[in-house]
């Protein structure tokens, strides 16, 4: 019996901007935020639908479809993006990019950095204490290098035009050509929420801008849309049940939908949304492809069972509930520090019996789901919800509260005897 020593040029390659899951061997992609790429475990899985609940005050979930949009075409991946309420060119233009040096790190990370550096004014509680590692609640990329050039089969937006089936501005690789090999990226790259991505960068990229057919109630557009993915799943080059052309490397694809199910959406019937949903994931399930789509839940609030079903077709669910135009939450101390809950509803289960998060995960490892989220002014994070300690650390208390006053006083009537007479029990 002999044995031959496998081939390494042989071996398929994985696209640029892609890894494979250290729990159950599963490609993953990253969603450009890396909290969110630890609490599904690493990353989104390639061939799973991602679905964020929208908030009804804020456009927090549109900023987390920036992200992955963004960390896309960082990655030199094939993105497409679909929407009824905005211009899909329009939220391109405005797509984060980004932080390239150490100049562009937040400003909680230079207090951070600061308040280390003063030896005066930290506090040792003992010298064994001194070498640890600070405790924090939060993860943090590493910047990323410059994008890879964009291959030859990529068309400029500016040179295509519109097509009747309602796709647009879609860039056709064309069978067989030979592209280079990709250079190596980093997984999750970080942004700068001050900063715009580059006009010539994106008219380089790899896009497909997916825009319904005209509001004249003849067509359903969830139909429409369907029939364009599988348009560019196809001719893209993206499926995995269609064998590559030779010495042809395969790219990611990123599909971000935005707003699905909102009223602009036009049906002939309420299962067209359920039929869309079923399609969409039976053709990323066989496809170098991952989705992200965001769904107006607080509009069907009368009819929970609607958005139930939703989540129960989708891969993973997850919900942001801001602070802002909320009596609950406005005179709480702890708005100081976030601006929302993040809350995971299902996370991504392939090849698995758990989600990989339960056993990778460092925000929500065991299951736990108390999460937080902030927005500054150069980046979103999601951290460890801790709530602040009573009473503020700001202000030393040296006398004793009108509180703290009045509760003794009337302690003392409750537990004494009566004003101008000894109790007979005090000794």
């Amino acid at each position: 019996m002999s044995f031959r020593k496998r081939n390494v040029d042989q071996q398929p390659k994985l696209p640029a901007g892609s890894r494979l899951s250290a729990y159950n061997g599963q490609l993953l992609i990253s969603t450009g935020v890396p909290s969110l790429d630890d609490i599904l475990g690493g990353g989104l899985p390639v061939g799973t639908v991602l679905l964020i609940k929208e908030d009804r005050a804020t456009t927090y979930a549109q900023l987390l479809l920036k992200y992955f949009m963004a960390q896309g075409i960082a990655s030199g991946h094939h993105c497409a993006l679909a929407t009824r309420d905005e211009d899909p060119g329009e939220l391109m233009h405005n797509l984060m990019w980004l932080a390239t040096t150490d100049a562009d790190e937040d400003e909680d990370h230079d207090k951070r950095k600061q308040a280390q550096q003063s030896e005066s004014d930290r506090m040792k509680i003992a010298w064994r204490y001194s070498h640890l590692k600070s405790f924090d609640s939060s993860l943090k990329a590493k910047p990323a290098s410059p994008i890879a050039p964009a291959s030859p089969s990529s068309i400029s937006l500016k040179d295509l035009g519109k097509s009747g089936s309602g796709l647009t501005k879609q860039s056709q690789p064309a069978a067989g050509t030979t592209e280079p090999p990709p250079q190596q990226l980093p997984f999750c790259s970080m942004f700068d929420l001050t900063k715009r991505i580059p006009q010539q960068i994106l008219e380089e990229a790899s896009v497909s801008l997916i825009e319904p057919p005209p509001e004249d109630g003849s067509m359903d557009d969830y139909h429409v849309l369907l029939e364009s993915i599988r348009k560019i799943i196809i001719e893209g080059n993206f499926s995995s049940a269609l064998p590559a052309p030779p010495n042809t490397t395969r790219k990611a694809l990123r599909l971000g939908i935005h707003s699905l199910a909102s009223p602009g959406w036009q049906m002939k019937s309420p299962h067209d949304l359920y039929k869309f949903l079923h399609g969409l994931r039976g053709l990323l399930r066989f496809s170098f492809g991952a989705a992200v789509v965001t769904v107006p839940a607080y509009l069907y609030d009368e009819s929970p069972f609607f958005i139930r079903r939703i989540e129960h077709i989708v891969d993973a669910v997850i919900e942001i509930e801001s602070f802002a135009g909320s009596s609950v939450h406005n005179d709480a101390p702890y708005t100081q520090n976030y601006h929302g809950f993040f809350h995971v509803h299902k996370l991504p289960v392939l090849n698995s019996l758990l989600p990989p998060s339960t056993k990778l995960s460092v925000l929500s490892g065991g299951g736990s789901n108390d999460l937080a989220f902030k927005l500054r002014r150069k980046r979103f994070a999601i951290e460890t919800f801790h709530l602040p300690p009573e009473g503020g650390m700001g202000v030393r208390q040296t006398e004793p509260t009108p509180t703290a006053v009045k509760k003794a006083t009337v302690k003392e009537k409750l537990c004494g005897s009566l004003p101008g007479k000894k109790d007979l029990l005090e000794f």
